[in-house]
């Protein structure tokens, strides 16, 4: 297993912010599948959804795998057992140090190398990929940072490759208790609060966004929290 330091990159005044949210976050990150400090108040819905798209992540990823802001590693013990290698990106120490954690419980931690860094300026050999997990990030980014997004992907990814996108999903529901783009404020269970830059993305942004991006989408899982989708190159 492999630790590399990146350098870090501001998208915005809130980015350093929004890492240490995370980097603090870390320990109770998990609790949102189980519908615990949600954005609306249906655990139904964030189990329900979670419970899917851990389906489809079974069913997902192939030979050398990037797992791209990892958090926790909530994901891994899905896809892993499909991929010869697994590598694991986060810019957040706590969210990489859980996710290590979480992959030595599974026995499959030796196929994995964890960096600690910033994706955007992650030195990834190109075309070394045939799997990508991209798990909320994009609703973090504004466009040019979406556009460098899938520029790098492009890069690292072979041809063929799959792509699976997990995110937070704008629905009815959501809309009754959040602002659909914008700053928002995220407090912890020790009542600390911070901004983080946000957007919620609806099922036509999501084709759009793919298509755009020359991805073309096999599978979409769109539900009231949160959203999946596996496309391929």
């Amino acid at each position: 297993m492999t630790y590399i330091i990146e350098p870090k990159l501001k998208d915005s005044e809130f980015w350093d912010e929004m890492e240490q949210y995370y980097d603090e976050r870390a320990s109770e990150y998990d609790h949102v599948y189980s519908g615990e400090g949600p954005a609306f108040p249906d655990q139904n819905a964030y189990k329900k959804d979670a419970r899917q798209i851990s389906s489809m992540a079974e069913r997902f990823g192939r030979g050398s795998l990037v797992d791209i802001a990892c958090g926790t590693g909530f994901w891994f013990p899905h896809y892993s057992a499909n991929c010869d290698r697994v590598t694991l990106l986060d810019q957040s120490k706590n969210m990489l140090a859980c996710c290590r954690k979480r992959a030595e419980k599974t026995g499959l931690s030796d196929k994995c190398t964890f960096i600690l860094g910033d994706f955007f300026e992650a030195k990834l050999q190109s075309d070394s990929f045939d799997s990508a997990v991209v798990g909320f990030l994009l609703s973090h980014l504004n466009p040019n940072y979406e556009l460098m997004l899938f520029q790098i992907l492009s890069r690292i990814m072979k041809p063929d490759a799959e792509l699976l996108i997990i995110d937070s999903a704008w629905s009815k529901q959501r809309s009754l208790h959040r602002q659909k783009t914008g700053i928002q404020k995220r407090v912890l269970n020790d009542g600390r609060e911070f901004c983080i830059p946000k957007r919620y993305f609806s099922k036509e942004e999501i084709y759009e966004l793919l298509k755009r991006n020359d991805f073309r989408i096999s599978e979409l899982y769109f539900g009231n929290a949160f959203l999946a989708v596996i496309a391929v190159r």
